[in-house]
């Protein structure tokens, strides 16, 4: 069985690539989860998540890739598991956690700017995504009511695993003695994601260009030194 982590925030392939280099490595990308379900081959594997969650279509197309995974998957909440990291772990069969894992599931949230009826199609928005939400949650088997998760997305609060349990939103607590009691979870708001900037971008992007450059100048010194070898050697 292989072990596969979800760590830190959600992000799409490009801004992973770009936080990276300014240093960030709690970071988890489609391209990393695709990578490592590719490794590994077909066998059982567990995916491991400590993750406050982050981009929701990056949370989905990554269940998307452990539904569509031939082999067994189960997922295995260790620290954080919130938001679109609960999305994510819906791909796979069967969803555990750790004892004492912050768990929250929560409305969609966004920034919008312009006027009343831009404030109005932006709500609109949320609510249908929000919905997406649900039909995600629902498609398993045995969840409480749509209307009891939307009650319970609206707290927008860390439940414990055995409140999520009883929600049908996981499967099992692995490690709890029979009997013994989940330590219960904090009431507490999810740190503010990491703040991406349009000079980050640049910096990057200039970065990237100036490494191209260098490869390049490396390889047209090789092969001027690969032409005079020849020439000598002649």
């Amino acid at each position: 069985m292989a072990d596969i982590a979800l760590r830190g925030e959600l992000w799409d392939n490009d801004s992973a690539d770009v936080l990276r280099w300014w240093g960030w490595r709690d970071i988890t990308a489609p391209m990393d989860i695709a990578a490592a379900l590719e490794a590994a081959g077909g066998e059982d594997v567990t995916l491991l998540i400590n993750s406050p969650g982050g981009d929701m279509a990056v949370g989905l197309e990554i269940r998307s890739m452990l539904r569509r995974y031939k082999g067994s998957t189960t997922a295995l909440f260790q620290g954080y598991g919130a938001s679109a990291a609960t999305l994510a772990a819906t791909g796979c069969r069967r969803i555990q956690s750790e004892p004492g894992a912050l768990l929250c599931y929560h409305n969609p949230s966004n920034t919008v700017e312009g006027d009343y009826r831009d404030m109005r199609r932006a709500a609109e928005a949320l609510r249908n995504a929000r919905d997406c939400i649900l039909e995600v949650y629902t498609a398993r088997n045995g969840t409480k009511t749509r209307e009891e998760l939307m009650a319970l997305m609206d707290k927008d609060i860390w439940i414990s695993p055995t409140q999520a349990m009883e929600y049908g939103l996981i499967d099992e607590i692995v490690g709890l003695s029979p009997g013994a009691e989940d330590p219960a979870a904090f009431v507490a708001a999810a740190d503010r994601r990491i703040r991406l900037t349009a000079a980050m971008r640049e910096r990057y992007q200039a970065h990237m260009a100036d490494q191209r450059a260098e490869e390049a100048q490396m390889e047209q010194g090789r092969r001027t030194l690969a032409r005079l070898r020849a020439l000598s050697e002649f």
